[in-house]
């Protein structure tokens, strides 16, 4: 699912006229293309019911446009104005080549060989690593304490879900923190 999301991203950098094969003059960069890529990408961040509460389908007479379309567009400009689009493309493909497996047996075996105590923390409105991935993971490493955080916020909700990310981090912390302080 998420290696798709970022295809898809790739897809929109690469139909970009001024793209070139990523051989292009930094001062005519593919903007447009990074822009869609980032509009795509912002997509997948929030939760339909959050874009459903924030924008619904308010239509800015001034724009021509809807405000979720206005809200992508910035967006898109805003990264594409101060963002290399070979940095994305190289971003994206490291995300989706990484492999917990790799050179380490199967996927399951390499999750079952973890000898530490882990917390899950997944999101139930989250779009690009939904919730069964999760759980999939906690089923997969021995010591571990899946828990999930309820938001409307999709993805992002790691960056806004502050007081339910430390109800659960906090005390996890403490219960595991002998076992690290001898690292130190």
């Amino acid at each position: 699912w998420a290696i798709g999301i970022s295809h898809a991203q790739r897809k929109a950098i690469y139909a970009d006229e001024h793209w070139q094969d990523g051989f292009y003059d930094p001062k005519v960069p593919p903007q447009k293309g990074l822009s869609a890529a980032r509009a795509l990408a912002m997509i997948t961040y929030r939760s339909p019911q959050n874009y459903e509460h924030k924008f619904r389908r308010d239509f800015n007479r001034n724009k021509d446009q809807f405000e979720v379309e206005s809200y992508l567009d910035h967006q898109g400009e805003k990264l594409s104005s101060r963002f290399d689009a070979n940095t994305y493309i190289t971003l994206t493909k490291a995300m989706d080549s990484h492999d917990v497996s790799r050179n380490r047996g199967s996927f399951r075996e390499a999750l079952g060989s973890l000898t530490i105590p882990c917390l899950i923390l997944g999101i139930d409105s989250d779009l690009l690593y939904p919730i069964a991935e999760q759980q999939e993971l906690s089923e997969l490493i021995p010591d571990s304490e899946i828990n999930q955080i309820h938001s409307d916020y999709g993805h992002d909700a790691f960056l806004i879900e502050f007081e339910q990310i430390n109800k659960n981090l906090i005390p996890f912390y403490h219960s595991t923190k002998s076992l690290y302080e001898h690292h130190t």
